[in-house]
């Protein structure tokens, strides 16, 4: 019998400062020889999210070559690791080429970093980057960065079309600025994802000629896998169980879907069948059968075009984060003793979902809760994007 070839799981802290040095464990993952373990990189909150995550991660158990661990919480708020291999996110590049080759004409090219690498879509903007033969740009966080950025990425390839992602709030925010305007329009494309986009800033940059595509999927399926409403090539939606409106949990099919999660005990594949070593069991039926993954989400398919209608789960997708109300109820009722607190997400034009807390108090009790009127029984405090620690209860796709 013939044992599968392991290797080491290599943890790699991922910031923009540190991308340029990490091209060359990317590379050899690329090229099916490394196993790697992207983390976020830096002090505080990132350092102990990178102790939690490489506790759970196991690094020091083998891989196989050619993985990649991409982190998520998902709905459950416990970090899992979803096991992609080189040819899911091969597939996932060629795909994306093939769709802005036939709607624009353009090719592939350097990438703009501008989201945080350890998440599967700013790392899908390093492993594109890196498939089309160029070493990815970063920019700042700032505006001012993402100008900056964008003239020296075109400067230095100036006859090369030029590719970047971001979410729905950098948008809004380089929509109130003419000169971050100007440069997106350099992009031959712009992927957006993580959130929904207000129609009318849509609107307003493909008015202008900016060629956006509005992507949906997450790290279980190497990052965006519906384009526009439509899957990539190669790939196909379904939804489970409709009810009479046409509305059902989402289901994602083709090659760029992950084989599991290494996070849960071994034993079983969830379909009955023994798990290989570094692809132990999935929970809650996340993963049906080889190549399906099955979403936390609500949608509708109407004339072959997916509407994604909102979490089953009541997670809060605030500015491309997902924020369990649960986890903002126990901070708030830790930190207001005796109170009670219900968390849920509000609409709002810049984030997408603003997370509400409602506090409820003993009569003359503080709140002791910035923004909270400290005199209230029963008080509402708006705090968009809010979470103890965002990367340990987020999953922006």
């Amino acid at each position: 019998m013939t044992t599968a070839p392991t290797t080491r799981l290599i943890p790699l802290p991922l910031s923009t400062g540190t991308v340029p040095d990490a091209v060359p464990v990317l590379s050899s993952f690329l090229a099916g020889d490394a196993a790697v373990l992207p983390l976020p990189d830096g002090p505080g909150a990132a350092a102990r999210t990178r102790a939690t995550l490489t506790a759970l991660m196991r690094p020091d158990e083998p891989a196989a070559p050619g993985t990649l661990i991409a982190c998520t919480s998902g709905s459950t708020g416990t970090p899992k690791g979803a096991v992609l291999r080189t040819p899911a996110l091969d597939a996932s590049a060629r795909a994306t080429a093939e769709l802005v080759a036939d709607r624009w004409g353009v090719s592939p090219g350097p990438w703009l970093l501008a989201l945080p690498p350890h998440h599967i879509a700013g790392l899908q903007v390093v492993l594109r980057s890196l498939h089309a033969g160029f070493t990815p740009h970063v920019t700042d966080p700032d505006l001012d960065g993402f100008t900056a950025a964008t003239r020296a990425l075109r400067a230095a390839h100036p006859g090369e079309d030029l590719h970047t992602s971001l979410v729905p709030t950098q948008l809004v925010r380089i929509l109130r600025d003419p000169a971050a305007t100007a440069a997106l329009r350099e992009y031959a494309s712009v992927l957006v994802g993580g959130a929904a986009t207000p129609p009318d800033v849509l609107a307003r940059f493909r008015d202008a000629g900016v060629h956006i595509l509005l992507t949906y999927g997450s790290s279980e399926t190497s990052g965006g896998m519906v384009y526009d409403g439509r899957p990539l090539p190669g790939t196909s939606v379904t939804l489970e169980d409709p009810d009479a409106a046409g509305v059902g949990r989402i289901l994602l099919h083709g090659p760029t879907v992950a084989e599991g999660y290494r996070t849960v005990p071994a034993g079983t594949d969830g379909t009955g069948g023994a798990a290989s070593a570094d692809v132990p069991a999935s929970p809650d039926d996340a993963f049906p059968r080889p190549g399906t993954f099955r979403t936390s989400d609500l949608g509708r398919i109407d004339d072959g075009v997916l509407t994604v209608l909102g979490r089953a789960d009541g997670a809060v997708n605030t500015g491309g984060l997902k924020v369990l109300p649960e986890e903002v109820e126990a901070a708030l009722a830790a930190a207001v003793p005796g109170a009670t607190a219900c968390a849920l997400g509000v609409p709002d034009p810049e984030w997408g979902e603003a997370v509400v807390a409602v506090v409820a108090t003993a009569p003359g009790a503080g709140v002791g809760v910035p923004g909270v009127d400290a005199d209230a029984t029963t008080a509402t405090a708006v705090a968009p994007g809010a979470a103890a620690d965002p990367a340990d209860t987020t999953d922006p796709a």
